[in-house]
């Protein structure tokens, strides 16, 4: 199956809870069982992405360039996503083309939601910080976090999950829109935030540390290939991560099987 149509699907189905206990281990273990997969399909764009960066600093350009940079590594992003989102759910590549970044109809789908996901995101923080104000002044003169700043945060991410169901069907398939997205997702709000605080956060966090000591390590001995390395695998673990979590939900939620789970049975 190439396309998915969504318009197919009754405007009302049976939705399944979603229990943190059942989704957390299905995460792992598909992330666990599947790595090598997901590394294979990374490959390229890491490399891509490590050759571009390390060229770039190597020859000493700035100012466009780290545009160009951060253009390409957005398409590779995109495509990569999409890519996981896919063999969770239709297909494992088995073609030499499966496996080189390309952008099709579906890739700027997912893309076109995601700008539209960020936008949203972004306006909801913009009017907490303008209704409640960013930052808070202390006795002593230092800044504190202010209350528009907490409540933007919380609403934002509150934001992202009521809608991110878009982003899988955007990878499957068209007539998937945000309404039905929030329609779907509504009620699992706290367990859906909970999952994410116990995958994607400390992943992003681990990777975070590292990128900061090999930051540290370049500054201190001028040694910037570790990091450059690092940063293009970095990008990818996260992605993978995150799209798992996200196929796993989106599973869960609205009992569309995983490709893994129909090929178990």
């Amino acid at each position: 199956m190439e396309e998915f149509d969504f318009t197919s699907l009754p405007d009302q189905r049976p939705l399944q809870p979603l229990s943190l206990g059942q989704a957390l281990p299905q995460v792992m273990g598909l992330l666990k069982a599947h790595w090598r997969r997901l590394a294979e399909l990374a490959l390229l764009p890491i490399l891509i992405s490590f050759g571009l960066a390390g060229a770039f600093t190597l020859i000493g350009l700035g100012g466009p360039a780290s545009f160009f940079i951060l253009g390409v590594d957005l398409f590779l992003s995109v495509w990569f996503s999409v890519a996981v989102y896919r063999y969770w759910f239709i297909a494992a590549p088995s073609r030499r083309q499966d496996y080189i970044p390309a952008w099709r109809a579906r890739e700027l789908r997912f893309f076109v939601r995601g700008l539209g996901l960020f936008f949203m995101i972004s306006g909801v923080v913009v009017l907490c910080l303008m209704a409640f104000g960013g930052f808070a002044g202390t006795p002593n003169g230092m800044p504190a976090l202010g209350p528009g700043l907490v409540v933007g945060i919380l609403a934002g991410l509150v934001v992202a999950v009521g809608f991110s169901f878009v982003l899988p069907a955007a990878a499957l398939g068209t007539g998937y829109s945000f309404l039905r997205a929030v329609q779907e997702a509504k009620g699992i709000l706290l367990p859906f935030c909970g999952l994410l605080l116990v995958t994607i956060l400390p992943v992003d966090l681990g990777l975070s540390l590292v990128n900061f000591l090999l930051l540290s390590l370049e500054q201190g001995v001028g040694l910037s290939i570790p990091g450059i390395v690092f940063a293009a695998v970095a990008n990818y673990v996260s992605l993978s991560v995150a799209a798992t979590v996200l196929s796993v939900v989106f599973a869960r939620r609205t009992g569309w099987p995983l490709r893994v789970e129909r090929n178990a049975t």
